[in-house]
């Protein structure tokens, strides 16, 4: 003990126990596991935002300061293909949805082709097969070019058959006289434009004049001398007629058509129509001839206007392909051979006797003509009723769509007819040979 009466050996003993090495050892192994369990703790406890705000604060905004957890190499990949999916505006899958197609129908339009529209997904449409086009020929519902020593007997098919039913009576003393005053009996008949006479001389016999023919009635435009004749041009029957008659003239539709309609019935079984004509493509030049494929009539009439719908042979008549298709597929040698400049276009048929304006040529362009006339139309049409080919040439006389032409009149039209009369003539002799 002390002097101060104090336990001395008491305290050295604490003193050294506290300072033992044994002590220092033990003490500091304590301290390292409390750091370590210190740090581990606060590596899994959440970050603790000491601004006064953070309660404020959405829990969004809390959890992208937040240390983000270690992906494996497959969830990175797996969140990869997630995003790029997004990317390219793929719809997220889900297990209560399915995936969505997109359904789409087929519409036509009015010229025949047919559009793709895709169905919304609100609408519910029945889906319905999208019916085949028919392919149909080019040209022509009457016979195509074919030899006329075999008619007889390819017209025992009904498909061909020329059924002229109660036109022949119309007609009958028409073709009496006819049969009685000409030589041979035609397959082939020939109409002549203006200033187109001198095509005729293909035959040789005397020509009989319209006003000869009962039920005929003579043409008085210049031009048109109302001429028939008939004659071999080969081996072909031909009867080729000298002008003709014009709705303008008659103002009946009946007898503007009554002389074709009594050559079909005298045996007519192919026509081959001409017309002097003015020309609305550019492309066109006098001279030229232009094979007729199709047709506009603005005449106000036609005819068949008048017949009863159980008139034999019906008045309903599809007169869409109205024009020979083999004439046109062999038009381009058959001119090459005859040295004439040829086109295939659309020929409009005005009422007459005036020209055209300037703002109905254009609107006739417009509408897809190629050459504007006052004939061939009804004829077409007649011919077409009962079954007979027709063959449309248009001579072009002028350049209706030029403003520069200068004045129209219907002398200079014959005049140009007889100028370039010797190209029609050696077509048509080239036509017919073809055909024989």
């Amino acid at each position: 003990m002390n002097p101060n009466g104090s336990n001395d050996d008491s305290e050295e003993s604490g003193e050294i126990e506290l300072s033992s090495p044994d002590t220092e050892k033990r003490r500091g192994a304590r301290a390292l596991k409390r750091k370590t369990e210190r740090s581990s703790n606060l590596r899994r406890r959440k970050p603790v935002v000491s601004s006064p705000t953070a309660t404020d604060e959405p829990e969004a905004d809390t959890k992208s300061r937040a240390k983000p957890r270690a992906k494996s190499v497959g969830s990175k990949a797996k969140s990869a293909r997630k995003k790029s999916g997004a990317r390219a505006g793929k719809p997220s899958k889900t297990k209560n949805t399915a995936k969505v197609e997109e359904e789409y129908e087929i519409k036509s339009l009015p010229d025949g082709t047919q559009l793709k529209v895709k169905i919304s997904a609100n609408s519910k449409k029945p889906k319905r097969p999208v019916p085949r086009r028919k392919i149909v020929d080019d040209y022509g519902p009457g016979p195509a070019m074919f030899d006329v020593g075999s008619v007889q007997d390819e017209t025992e098919d009904e498909s061909r058959q020329i059924n002229l039913g109660s036109i022949v009576s119309q007609t009958r003393r028409s073709v009496t006289y006819l049969k009685k005053h000409l030589s041979v009996q035609p397959k082939v008949g020939v109409i002549l434009g203006s200033g187109l006479s001198s095509v005729a001389r293909l035959v040789s016999e005397e020509p009989i004049s319209f006003s000869n023919i009962p039920g005929f009635i003579s043409p008085g435009v210049e031009g048109h001398p109302g001429l028939v004749r008939a004659g071999m041009v080969g081996s072909i029957p031909t009867l080729i007629c000298e002008g003709r008659l014009h709705y303008y003239e008659t103002g009946s539709m009946k007898d503007t058509v009554h002389p074709i309609q009594a050559f079909m019935a005298l045996g007519v079984e192919r026509l081959i129509l001409t017309t002097s004509a003015g020309a609305l493509n550019p492309d066109y030049r006098p001279g030229d001839i232009m094979f007729v494929s199709d047709q506009i009539n603005l005449m106000g009439d036609n005819p068949l206007f008048g017949l009863a719908p159980d008139f034999n042979p019906s008045p309903f008549v599809d007169v869409s392909k109205i024009y020979d298709s083999d004439a046109i597929l062999k038009s381009d040698r058959i001119c090459r051979r005859s040295r004439v400049k040829s086109h295939k276009g659309t020929l409009a048929g005005m009422r007459g006797p005036v020209y055209e304006t300037m703002a109905e040529r254009a609107w006739l362009k417009s509408m897809g003509a190629d050459a504007v006339c006052m004939s061939v139309i009804p004829e077409a049409l007649a011919a077409a009723h009962v079954g007979v080919s027709v063959m449309g040439l248009a001579l072009i006389v002028n350049d209706a769509s030029s403003t520069k032409s200068g004045l129209l009149t219907h002398e200079r039209v014959a005049k140009t007819g007889q100028k370039y009369a010797a190209n029609m003539k050696r077509l048509i002799k080239n036509l017919l040979t073809a055909i024989g």
